[in-house]
C-alpha cells in the first residue's frame, strides 16, 4: 500500500523553529548536522535549513527528521499558536550559563521536566493544593553552617514522624540507597517535588549533569548506580539551591570546587554540614592533615562510616578549611579515583565472565534498567486528580508510567 502522506507538504512556523534553536543553543550548522546524523539517509543541504527558518513548505519526511531531533511531535512545528514568554517557559532563557557543559540530550531532558513543572502547577490548581514554600528563605549573607544545622533538625523531626507513621524505616549505616529514599520522602513533607531519573548504560548520548533545581520546587537527580553518596550529596546541594531560590544545573559538585561562585560555595558548605550532622565536633578537632599523621585516614574513615559523606567530599572539606595542602589534596583525590576505577573494572570483568558462563550453559542473559525512586508527592497529586475527574485514565497511566496491560487497581491502591 502506498503511503500518500509522504507527498503532503506543510508550512513550517519559523518562529517556533527559531525558538528551539535558541532553547538548545544550536547554530544553523549544528541543526544541519543533527538532521544529517543518520549517514544512511540522503544528506540535506544548508539551503534546506534556510528554507525552514524562512517558513517554507516541506514534506512529511523532513518534518519527521526535524522531530527526531527535538521530539515535540510533528504538529508542533507547523502550529500557529503563540509561544509563552521565554523566561517563564524555560530555565535556558532565565540563565545564560550553568555548572555543567550541557549537551543536547541534557537540555532536552531538562526541558521535559520544565514542561512537567507546568503540568504539576495545573494539577495543584485543580485541587487547590497549596504548594507554597514551607522552609525559610536564605540569603548568601546567612551562615550556611547554621542553616545546615537548622534544616537538619527539621528533617530529623520529619523523618521521625514518617517512621512513626510507618511510611519509611530507619536506614542502616551501610544502606545509602535507603537513606536517599528517606531523604526524598522528607523533602516531600516540605512540598518539594524530587525526581530521580535513570539512564541506560548503552545509550549513545548521555546526560552530563548530576542534578538540578528548577524554581519554584522541582529537584531532579541522576541515578549514580552504586555511588549513592554522590547522589545524596547532589540532592542536598540542590536543596541548598532551593533554599536560596537560585536555579542551577550541577555536574561535579563534590570535589574540585576551586573557582566556584559564592552561591556554589554556600551550597557546598551547607551540604557538607547537613550531612556531617552530629559528627561536626570530630571533624573540627582535626589538625592539618599531612604525611606525618597519615592524613587522618582513620578519623576520616570513622566519620565516613557514621555519615553519608564520601571520602572525596571529606577531603575536599579539609582542603577548603585549609587543613590540607593543594598538592596533597590532588594526590588523595587521584588515589580515590584510581581505587574506584579498579573496582569498576573488576566488577565489569566479573560481569562479563558471568555472562559468558550463562551463554555457555545456553541460558538467556537478561539486562535490566534500575527502577528510579518514585515521587510519592507527585503520585498522590495525580491520583487525587484522577479520583476527582480532572484527568482521565490514559493521562493517569502516562503520568505514573503504568503499562496498558497492567490492571489500574494494582497500580493506584
Amino acid at each position: 500500500m502506498v503511503d500518500n502522506t509522504r507527498a503532503l507538504e506543510f508550512e513550517i512556523n519559523p518562529v517556533r523553529l527559531k525558538y528551539l534553536l535558541d532553547l538548545y543553543r544550536l547554530s544553523k550548522a549544528d541543526f544541519l548536522n543533527l538532521l544529517n546524523r543518520d549517514k544512511k539517509r540522503k544528506q540535506l543541504s544548508s539551503e534546506i535549513v534556510d528554507l525552514l527558518l524562512k517558513g517554507g513548505k516541506v514534506k512529511v519526511p523532513i518534518l519527521n527528521r526535524i522531530d527526531q531531533v527535538f521530539n515535540e511531535g510533528v504538529t508542533w512545528y507547523i502550529s500557529q499558536r503563540p509561544l509563552p514568554d521565554r523566561k517563564k517557559s524555560s530555565i535556558f532563557f532565565r540563565k545564560e550559563s550553568f555548572n555543567s557543559g550541557l549537551n543536547l540530550e541534557s537540555r532536552k531532558l531538562i526541558n521535559d521536566y520544565e514542561e512537567l513543572k507546568f503540568e504539576i502547577q495545573t494539577l495543584c490548581n485543580y485541587i487547590n493544593f497549596d504548594s507554597k514554600k514551607e522552609l525559610a528563605d536564605y540569603k548568601l549573607s546567612d551562615d550556611p553552617k547554621k542553616a545546615a544545622k537548622d534544616l537538619r533538625e527539621k528533617f530529623d523531626a520529619a523523618e521521625k514522624k514518617l517512621i512513626e507513621r510507618k511510611i519509611i524505616t530507619k536506614a542502616a549505616n551501610d544502606k545509602d540507597r535507603d537513606y536517599l529514599r528517606n531523604l526524598i520522602r522528607c523533602m516531600e513533607e516540605f512540598k518539594i517535588f524530587v525526581f530521580e531519573f535513570t539512564e541506560a548504560p548503552r545509550k549513545k548520548e548521555k546526560t552530563v549533569f548530576n542534578g538540578f533545581f528548577m524554581a519554584p520546587n522541582i529537584i531532579v537527580i541522576k541515578r549514580q548506580q552504586k555511588y549513592f553518596r554522590r547522589e545524596i550529596f547532589t540532592l542536598v546541594h540542590e536543596l541548598a539551591h532551593y533554599l536560596l531560590n537560585f536555579e542551577e544545573v550541577d555536574e561535579n559538585i563534590e570535589e574540585n570546587v576551586e573557582g566556584f561562585s559564592k552561591v556554589e560555595l554556600w551550597c557546598n558548605t551547607f551540604t557538607y554540614y547537613f550531612l556531617l550532622g552530629f559528627q561536626g565536633d570530630d571533624f573540627e578537632k582535626l589538625e592539618k592533615a599531612s604525611a606525618e599523621n597519615q592524613f587522618h585516614r582513620e578519623q576520616i574513615q570513622r566519620i565516613h562510616d557514621k555519615t553519608r559523606l564520601s571520602h572525596s567530599a571529606l577531603y575536599t572539606r579539609l582542603w577548603l578549611e585549609k587543613k590540607l595542602s593543594r598538592g596533597d589534596y590532588t594526590r588523595i583525590l587521584s588515589d580515590i579515583k584510581e581505587s574506584i576505577r579498579k573496582k569498576e573494572l573488576e566488577e565489569k570483568l566479573a560481569g562479563e565472565e558471568k555472562k559468558r558462563m550463562l551463554e555457555e550453559q545456553g541460558k538467556e542473559v537478561i539486562g535490566f534498567l534500575p527502577k528510579p525512586i518514585e515521587s510519592n508527592l507527585f503520585k498522590e497529586l495525580v491520583k487525587i486528580n484522577y479520583f476527582e475527574g480532572n484527568i482521565n485514565e490514559n493521562r493517569l497511566r502516562e503520568y505514573l508510567k503504568i503499562k496498558p496491560d497492567k490492571p489500574l487497581e494494582e497500580a493506584i491502591y
